[in-house]
């Protein structure tokens, strides 16, 4: 095997072959090293941005996608680059010009729209992971997670196809012990070198390197953000002839303290956006597709867990006899079966309540001790243990006695090797079944006891703004129809406040986006403490939030408003000043449906900008002006 190669040597190799490896374009790398300028604002970000006006075109387009979708579409680049954030915008650019330029290749043998639509996949899954854990804003997530394996993509142009195949079926680390043997690296350390080169943080360049899976959870941030790129990639679309590994998927998971659930919840949330984010990428896919291809992962993740059964293999001998325990000894172990004896059932009971094998021989020329410990045992583990006696003399009378006593099998000693091993093979292979069956039930009644809970966990996850803990536009789109529908029955006033922080890209231009998080989250926690526990508050845009009030009138909703609009424009340390423009519509009653209340909110939150800012505007309660 080859050593290990630096990493100068890795990016020379990938980079000076024949054919040119595929780029990011001048325009994403200057975005990359704006990042680093913290004198760059939000308008500068754009402005480099609109150099590549495709590259516009499809933020925008991003922009408006269910994941960062706001009350209103997005129009211009400033406003795609609010939504998403200058970090993730950068490299979700390293990431589109990528895939533009391979759009119109071919290389022979591989599937490059397979590629792109296992990265985008794999991107979703390590976006809604990283909204599970914490460990990153959706933008940065979905791209670290859509280039977690750009360096397969590079091994294929620079080292031909053969590269990334792998000798037989079996997993990705299988895969990248083969790559290391033959070229001094893998696919996950081609990713890692080019992610630096282009200017992605170490921290996050080293996590898509392919590593053992630990003993024990990671200890500090950079290690547990690596196991969640490598369960992102336990969750990844697989091609044929490499099937899903739960075992390593489970294992993953409870490092990062998730639950199958939750692993569940998180292929739902990628199948529902599969399909259009995949649009933003100029990539189509029907969602029959997108269900098939999701389809294996989640099945493979519903079995139960593959029972690793070491002890079934374990064989005890029971003898008196010390020449019959040394012959069967090796017998047994030439076969691949650990074997432990005892002379006599008072050690052997020893031994079976410390080490549990479940597969025992008992030497029936021991006499009635050895009947009573078979009795014993088939009393106290029923079928879960396999005993298989051997008698000196194959009468009738010792066949039935320990047939009786309740042994499994009868053998005759002296006893063939082969006859021996191929039934303790057949005893201990019922044994591990029936464990397994009792541990798929086991797993089962688990499964059910704590679905309710968790179902109620993920959808609250999923319907979260993580940066301010609110309710985001999921979940209003899942609350207003119902809420709308019970308060038109019922006759009851439902309010609507939408609320807008005032010169919200001033502050992330002068001050910087930490600042302009800090002061989304202060106006997030000013609507969560004024709001009522029937109240629905919910971060439904860069910097727009909405509140529902159900059974509220104008007088209550326009006091309600006042009084936030007062609470957010008193000082806070740390922060500029702030303020928000408010717009009020009440209904139900006056409104054909839900979405006009939400439009005359909207305008009138327009009239208070127009106004002046910092102000509470009441729509009027008429269909005709909510239209």
């Amino acid at each position: 095997m080859p050593a290990a190669l630096p990493d100068a040597s890795i990016l020379q190799i990938l980079t000076s072959a024949q054919r040119p490896l595929p780029s990011p374009s001048a325009v994403a790398l200057e975005l990359m090293r704006a990042l680093d300028r913290r004198d760059l604002g939000m308008r500068d970000i754009a402005k480099i941005a609109r150099k590549d006006p495709a590259l516009v075109a499809r933020m925008i387009q991003l922009a408006n996608s269910a994941i960062f979708a706001g009350m209103r579409p997005a129009v211009a680049i400033e406003e795609a680059v609010l939504r998403i954030g200058t970090d993730g915008l950068a490299r979700l650019a390293i990431a589109m010009s990528l895939m533009q330029a391979t759009k119109s290749a071919t290389v022979e043998g591989f599937d490059l729209r397979r590629y792109w639509m296992t990265s985008i996949q794999r991107g979703l899954v390590f976006q809604h992971l990283s909204q599970r854990v914490g460990k990153m804003p959706s933008a940065e997530a979905f791209s670290l997670g859509l280039l977690a394996d750009v360096g397969l993509l590079a091994m294929v142009v620079s080292l031909g196809v053969e590269a990334v195949t792998s000798d037989a079926a079996g997993s990705l680390h299988s895969l990248g012990e083969q790559q290391r043997a033959r070229h001094g690296f893998d696919q996950g350390d081609a990713s890692a070198v080019l992610l630096s080169h282009w200017g992605f943080p170490v921290a996050l360049a080293q996590a898509v390197r392919f590593r053992p899976l630990p003993a024990e959870t990671g200890s500090n941030r950079e290690a547990q953000l690596a196991e969640c790129v490598a369960l992102s990639r336990s969750l990844q679309l697989h091609p044929d002839g490499m099937e899903p590994d739960a075992g390593r998927m489970r294992r993953l998971a409870e490092h990062l303290a998730l639950t199958e659930a939750d692993l569940q919840g998180v292929l739902a949330s990628a199948a529902q956006d599969m399909a259009s984010m995949a649009t933003v990428f100029e990539m189509k896919l029907e969602q029959k597709e997108v269900d098939a291809e999701f389809d294996r992962l989640r099945r493979a993740l519903a079995a139960p867990p593959l029972l690793l059964d070491p002890v079934a293999d374990q064989v005890l001998v029971v003898s008196q006899d010390d020449g019959l325990r040394a012959s069967l000894r090796q017998a047994l172990q030439s076969a691949g079966h650990a074997v432990v004896d005892a002379a006599t059932p008072a050690a052997a009971t020893d031994i079976l309540q410390v080490q549990g094998p479940r597969v025992v021989v008992l030497d029936w020329a021991d006499g009635t001790e050895m009947a009573g410990l078979c009795r014993s045992l088939r009393q106290a583990h029923g079928p879960r243990i396999y005993l298989l006696a051997l008698s000196r003399g194959m009468d009738q009378h010792s066949v039935l006695s320990a047939l009786d006593a309740g042994a499994n099998d009868v053998l005759s000693a002296p006893v063939l090797p082969q006859m021996l091993i191929a039934k303790i093979q057949t005893g201990a292979r019922a044994t591990r079944v029936l464990a397994a069956s009792e541990a798929e039930r086991s797993h089962s009644q688990r499964t059910q006891r704590t679905l309710e809970q968790r179902n109620a966990e993920l959808l609250q996850a999923a319907g979260t703004d993580e940066l301010t803990g609110l309710g985001n536009r999921r979940a209003l789109d899942a609350f207003l129809p119902m809420t709308f529908a019970q308060a038109l029955s019922e006759g009851q006033s439902l309010s609507c406040l939408m609320f807008d922080l005032d010169e919200f890209k001033v502050i992330n231009d002068r001050l910087g986006h930490d600042v302009g998080d800090q002061a989304l989250r202060a106006v997030g926690l000013v609507l969560r403490q004024q709001s009522r526990g029937m109240d629905f508050v919910a971060r439904v845009g860069g910097e727009e939030f909405m509140m529902l009030c159900p059974q509220t009138g104008v007088d209550a909703a326009l006091r309600i408003a006042e009084r936030i609009r007062v609470a957010i424009a008193a000082p806070q340390p740390d922060l500029p000043p702030l303020s928000v423009s408010v717009g009020v519509a009440v209904g139900a009653a006056g409104f054909p449906d839900a979405a006009s209340l939400i439009r005359a909110a909207d305008q009138a939150l327009l009239q208070a900008k127009r106004l002046g800012r910092n102000r509470v505007c009441l729509a009027p309660t008429s269909s005709a002006a909510a239209g």
